[in-house]
């Protein structure tokens, strides 16, 4: 098929966020059957730049907005543009922010010129372009927002500026979600809990809606020489909310857990961009490390990893990422979430509280048998149920819907 791919950032197999590694693992078990094009945005940061050049060398058509470090008056320019588009609009701040006005003269150019038999847009992000083409079109949704009530703790603390604006924006998303996703014949999502929050939001499209797992590409096994011993290791983006509640869950009251049942334990929270509260959890036995160049020689120190996630919708690539690897993994049921498949467990350690998550890391670090065994386990488990050309397979599944459902209409 000759598909047109449209991204938000550029597919990497290596980056500080979960999404450009999941396309990354989306393109490579696509294009081995199937005719992509490209479409995305990149940059300001160059290793973004250097994906396009890598892609475009690998004979995959790219055409990117190049976005470059501005300063000085073009960088206030980009800023009010940014901030007038949130303030007379609809849409919320991380839509906005991917919101290039390039991309649409893109899009209209590709569908005047080419014939696409399907169009994949990838983030809800990407729902904000108009689609002009009668070539079905899939929505990927990595994370479904479900509308809440107002946090009015939040009015008693420092910053009520920052409160107010995340209040006003996450007050946009149900609006801007229900007027993407009827835009799109298909709807997949990575778990079923996203699934039954969409039903919930807009019942009308509940037709449409597939969970499929994500895929990642298997890296590297963690070379068992370089674990070091009570060592502990959380990854997150901390500019995703759910990463920072959960280093802080760690650092309040599963590590003080922790310390009791096994002395001498050591913490490494890894990610970018952590909040002044996520650092000043630093101390002697808690490392907070800002951002690396690579998360893999993290993960290979951990004895264990941990993925404490309370809150957030979407499919974690700390998790499968770590299981791949064959880490031995500890997490919650939300953190969890779209690993079990064809009837099978995930095998990770699963627990609901503070007090679980510290029983089943001081057994883990108990036993090198059982610790090593897991981490077998977990990454033969990634390598059959979640590698790339499984994924591509799910997806082709949706595909060969559309299909149908398209020859059906042609013939009425």
């Amino acid at each position: 098929m000759k598909i047109l791919l449209v991204t938000p950032m550029p597919p990497r197999p290596q980056a500080p966020g979960a999404i450009p590694m999941i396309l990354h693992a989306l393109l490579a078990g696509l294009s081995v059957r199937h005719d992509l094009t490209l479409v995305t945005v990149a940059g300001p940061d160059p290793q973004e730049w250097e994906a396009i050049e890598r892609l475009r060398t690998s004979g995959i058509e790219v055409h990117a907005i190049k976005r470059s470090q501005l300063h000085a008056l073009p960088r206030w320019q980009r800023r009010w543009r940014l901030a007038s588009a949130w303030l007379r609009g609809q849409w919320p701040w991380r839509t906005v922010w991917f919101w290039e006005p390039e991309m649409q003269q893109i899009l209209d150019r590709l569908h005047a010129e080419k014939h696409f038999d399907l169009v994949q847009v990838e983030d809800n992000a990407m729902g904000i372009y108009r689609y002009r083409t009668r070539a079905p079109k899939i929505l990927t949704e990595y994370e479904v927002r479900r509308p809440r009530p107002i946090n009015w703790h939040g009015w008693s603390q420092p910053g009520r500026m920052a409160w107010a604006f995340i209040e006003a924006d996450w007050r946009r998303w149900p609006l801007y979600q229900r007027a993407v996703w009827r835009r799109f014949e298909r709807i997949q999502v990575f778990t079923a809990r996203d699934a039954e929050t969409m039903r919930a939001i807009m019942p009308e499209v509940a037709s449409r809606i597939r969970v499929n797992p994500f895929g990642v590409e298997l890296p590297e096994a963690a070379d068992p020489s370089r674990e070091e011993d009570k060592t502990l290791v959380f990854v997150g983006n901390f500019t995703h909310p759910p990463n920072v509640d959960a280093a802080l869950w760690l650092g309040h009251e599963i590590m003080p857990s922790l310390r009791e049942h096994c002395p001498g334990v050591q913490l490494l929270l890894v990610g970018i961009h952590p909040p002044e509260p996520v650092r000043a959890l630093a101390c002697a036995d808690i490392v907070v490390t800002g951002a690396v160049p690579k998360i893999e020689p993290y993960l290979e120190r951990a004895a264990v990893v941990l993925a404490p996630i309370r809150t957030g919708g979407g499919q974690r690539m700390k998790v499968l990422h770590s299981m791949a690897m064959g880490k031995a993994v500890v997490t919650t049921p939300r953190g969890a979430e779209g690993l079990a498949i064809g009837g099978c467990t995930p095998p990770v350690v699963v627990a609901e509280d503070a007090q679980g998550i510290a029983a089943g890391v001081a057994a883990l670090l108990d036993s090198d048998a059982t610790r090593c065994e897991l981490g077998h386990s977990a990454r033969v488990f990634a390598a059959e149920h979640y590698n790339p050309n499984a994924y591509a397979r799910r997806l082709e599944a949706i595909y060969a819907e559309l299909q149908i459902e398209q020859t059906a209409e042609l013939r009425q």
